[in-house]
């Protein structure tokens, strides 16, 4: 069965045969076997690259009509739906996909009431934040997370502002993509951190699983593994790294297992800071004596913390990056 553009849209709109459906899914899945299907796309949030988008998929389309070969149809309308889909990642106002063929036809991008949610963390420390899949979003210090209230459509699709380390429900029929200023991070169900504060170059570094890595503007793509991260530099030159570095630095998110039973909470710190190389500390000395119990089963050091900061009525603040002061709530 021939894809078109009209089977595509017809497909997003949920109004396909299930012959039409099946014909579809099975061209999707394809691309999961090329080893960069994703080299071409345009993505990004500022409102110049967001125009890009635009016309790259207006001239996709185009093209798409005008080849006679199946094969090149194909492979074009694979590019205009991708470009799209970055657009309404990027410009934070699409929450079904059926929605992104209207931008070709020059129609306002509708925003429906309430279907989006978007989070900023306004505290000084990390806030765990659970997504309709039960994905786990750790979102870090003034950062920004939108997101559907329902997932709905091929893509699992969320923009990020700033930092979070992501913990992705697993689903290989609905990749979980991030929009992330200039990349787009693509998952099924692993555990990751994206940075992508202005004017600091965008990183992606994995924990466990796999992570696909795509900056548009460079034509460059990586696949990413446990112990890896990706960094772009001046906007274009996408570089992989591995090793120890990424390890220690990815050291907090690592989970352990660890147990306390009445121990002074100053001597829980320090097991702490041994076993992840950090600094977490208090000033108060009546809750550095305070008699800690807690049994932390296969859990990262912030969900030890945010356990810690429930249990002792206390909160934290990050100090430079790497140090977490402990206060009583007041």
């Amino acid at each position: 069965m021939k894809i078109t553009p009209q089977l595509i849209e017809k497909y997003l709109n949920n109004t396909c045969t299930p012959e039409e459906r099946q014909a579809v899914d099975g061209w999707y899945k394809s691309f999961d076997e090329q080893p960069n299907p994703l080299d071409v796309m345009d993505n990004g949030a500022a409102d110049v690259l967001r125009e890009s988008i635009y016309n790259r998929f207006k001239s996709g389309l185009s093209s798409s009509k005008s080849d006679n070969h199946s094969g090149g149809t194909q492979h074009k309308l694979y590019r205009a739906m991708y470009g799209i889909a970055g657009l309404a990642a990027a410009a934070l106002l699409l929450t079904k996909v059926s929605m992104m063929f209207q931008a070709y036809h020059k129609q306002p991008l509708p925003v429906q009431d309430g279907a989006q949610i978007a989070f900023r963390n306004a505290t000084n420390s990390i806030h765990k934040r659970v997504l309709p899949d039960r994905s786990t979003v750790w979102l870090s210090p003034h950062s920004t997370i939108i997101y559907p209230k329902k997932f709905a459509g091929h893509f699992r699709d969320v923009s990020l502002s700033g930092e979070a380390f992501f913990e992705v429900t697993k689903d290989a029929a609905h990749p979980f993509v991030i929009s992330s200023g200039e990349l787009l991070t693509k998952v099924w169900g692993t555990s990751f951190r994206v940075r992508a504060y202005k004017n600091e170059p965008a990183e992606v570094a994995v924990v466990t699983g796999k992570v696909s890595v795509l900056n548009a503007k460079a034509h460059a793509e990586v696949m990413l593994l446990p112990n890896q991260k990706a960094t772009l530099y001046h906007h274009e030159q996408l570089i992989k790294n591995t090793g120890n570095a990424v390890a220690a630095e990815m050291r907090i998110w690592k989970k352990v297992s660890l147990s306390f039973d009445d121990a002074k909470l100053n001597e829980v710190f320090a097991a702490l800071n041994k076993h992840f190389d950090i600094n977490i500390y208090s000033k108060d000395a009546r809750l550095n004596q305070y008699a800690f119990t807690g049994d932390f089963s296969n859990q990262s050091l912030p969900a030890i913390l945010d356990m810690i900061r429930q249990s002792t009525n206390t909160n934290y603040t990050i100090v430079h990056g790497r140090s977490f002061a402990f206060n009583p709530n007041k």
